[in-house]
């Protein structure tokens, strides 16, 4: 359990069936409303990072596929240049 003294107070609306529910499931589990929406907040923010993670990676990884297309088709892209100088 975490120290009292490093909590920092947030006030937020919540709408009345949430904030029963949270009341019932803390009462079932024994569990303080507090702890429960601090877990339930942490584990939506790291799930949200892993998803940001996940995108940012999949775009480094595609970066490189890119730039190998990019090199593969450069010759091709040079000889219709060439070709489109010929005709003017």
């Amino acid at each position: 359990m975490q120290m009292k003294a490093n909590r920092e107070q947030l006030s937020v609306k919540l709408d009345v069936e949430l904030v029963q529910a949270i009341k019932q499931y803390c009462e079932v589990y024994a569990l303080d409303e507090n702890d429960l929406i601090q877990d339930a907040l942490h584990e939506f923010m790291a799930t949200r990072q892993s998803k940001v993670d996940n995108v940012i990676n999949g775009y480094a990884e595609m970066a490189s596929i890119n730039s190998q297309i990019a090199a593969e088709f450069n010759a091709c892209e040079s000889e219709a240049y060439a070709h489109i100088r010929v005709v003017d």
